[in-house]
């Protein structure tokens, strides 16, 4: 404050000389006064350098207690981040995408903050989650994000310029899923895309070597979904699932060889019903398909599409689908939302227990130690909170507040992720907290990127849905192998 009070005093001064007139020395103290604004007005604009550098450091200046650090944004994030040693040098980077009003992917240090790099998307945000991943297995990762307006996929080198880029059928929130399809030590990605004037959305798979598209195929409504990718019929290929988003109401099983169908499952609703958003779970063993509606409806099939359960409650279900043994009963659960959180047994639908929420879930759960108790928590976000919850019982076992302005429609609206940041043995979890909305030409967007501290041990959650196969379940590992 006293430098910029100082520069107007100068100003004052060198304006009263300038109207006197014929004072000895007046144009040498003129030119000397004018000097030295010049050099405080370079102080300045280092001065703000300085600061601007410091924020986008996460400098831990009025940061929340339990924060590890923090990136002021201007908007948020809707999709999911990832984790990964991106560079080779042994410490972990968080990359995520940005809603409209930044519109930049970001690659941060895990355990500072520091921006490391960010690249612009061409036309709109980026709500695709990111896959991080050796996708042409010459040692080094990429970076897979997808602009939503211009359906353009990006494949990013760890400097974060661009490797190369392709337009997809159409726009897309579709989060990539990437494996080796059929075991040719090839791999593939597929990612889904929204309608088109027919009304038809694609599932596209293409090919690691030259982006080759290999098939496609189109259903009613939009491709939303994140692709799961297991074998659904024992022939060591992997197969497809996707759903629909008002479209069909359609549970799609494709075939990873040659993309023709291979059943089809058709979900309670009507015309104006939502369908599904998110993509399916699985067991374990893959042997079960999980699924929660909209409408409300949540259903378990085989691998040929027969239904085995269902339920159903009074609920906006938005939200995947996470499977896993979050009780230590030696079973698996499915634990959803909606304006609830749900546990129930995978088995056989029984509800084990509930817990009302303050807003919507929205990008699932993720299954960890959080509070360092060696017993497994359920985490997600629950408007500006992060929230645990026991596995056993529903418990609140963890709580952070993450309100950064406190404005209207503020939430978290990002998935969970779960690393140790900083490596001292003991996790972090990673999130966006703001505004971003596609009115008023996005000034009313901002947004806060933060790392906070939890006191478990592990395992680790570090991408949508635990792994690139998309399952939603961490029994198939973080790289879905």
């Amino acid at each position: 404050m006293r430098l910029f009070v100082s520069l107007a005093v100068l100003l004052l001064v060198a304006v009263s000389a300038t109207a006197q007139d014929k004072v000895p020395g007046a144009e040498e103290r003129i030119a000397k006064l004018e000097e030295r604004v010049r050099a405080l007005e370079e102080e300045a604009a280092e001065l703000r350098r300085e600061i601007e550098e410091l924020k986008r450091a996460g400098a831990k200046v009025g940061l929340p207690e339990g924060a590890l650090w923090a990136i002021e944004m201007n908007s948020d994030l809707k999709g999911s981040g990832a984790i990964a040693d991106v560079d080779g040098d042994g410490r972990l980077e968080v990359v995520f995408g940005s809603y409209f009003g930044e519109q930049h992917v970001f690659c941060v240090r895990a355990q500072s903050g520091e921006v490391m790099w960010k690249h612009k998307s061409d036309a709109g945000p980026l709500d695709a989650s990111i896959a991080i991943d050796d996708l042409d297995n010459d040692g080094n990762y990429e970076i897979f994000s997808a602009d939503s307006s211009s359906g353009h996929f990006y494949d990013l080198a760890p400097d974060g310029k661009l490797n190369w880029k392709f337009k997809l059928p159409n726009s897309t929130d579709s989060p990539v899923a990437i494996a080796d399809l059929d075991g040719d030590r090839t791999k593939e990605f597929v990612v889904g895309s929204m309608w088109q004037r027919d009304g038809m959305g694609a599932v596209s798979c293409y090919s690691a070597k030259k982006q080759k598209l290999l098939w496609e195929r189109k259903y009613k409504g939009c491709i939303q979904s994140e692709p799961v990718l297991t074998d659904l019929n024992g022939d060591k290929t992997l197969d497809v699932i996707v759903t629909t988003w008002r479209g069909d109401h359609g549970i799609h099983a494709i075939s990873g060889k040659d993309g023709k169908d291979l059943w089809t499952f058709t979900t309670a609703g009507d015309e104006k019903s939502m369908g599904m958003y998110h993509g399916v779970a699985l067991s374990a063993d893959e042997k079960t398909v999980f699924m929660a509606t909209c409408q409300g409806d949540v259903y378990a099939l085989d691998t040929a599409g027969n239904q085995l359960w269902t339920k159903h409650y009074d609920d906006y279900l938005f939200s995947p689908i996470t499977v896993a043994d979050v009780n230590g009963d030696r079973k698996e659960e499915l634990v959803f939302g909606g304006r609830n959180l749900y546990c129930l047994a995978a088995e056989d639908g029984a509800e084990l227990w509930k817990q009302a929420l303050d807003g919507g879930l929205d990008r699932g759960v993720a299954v960890t130690d959080v509070d360092g108790d060696g017993d497994m928590d359920v985490i997600y976000n629950d408007q500006c909170a992060v929230v645990a919850r026991d596995g056993r019982h529903g418990v609140e076992s963890f709580r952070f507040d993450a309100t950064y302005k406190g404005k209207q429609w503020e939430e978290i609206s990002s998935a969970p992720l779960v690393a140790d940041f900083d490596g001292d043995g003991v996790n972090e979890y990673f999130l966006v907290v703001g505004v971003g909305t596609s009115t008023d030409e996005f000034r009313g967007n901002y947004g806060r990127a933060m790392a906070i501290k939890l006191k478990g041990k592990g395992p680790a959650w570090t991408t949508f849905r635990s792994n690139l196969r998309r399952t939603g379940n961490p029994a198939h590992g973080p790289s879905g192998k």
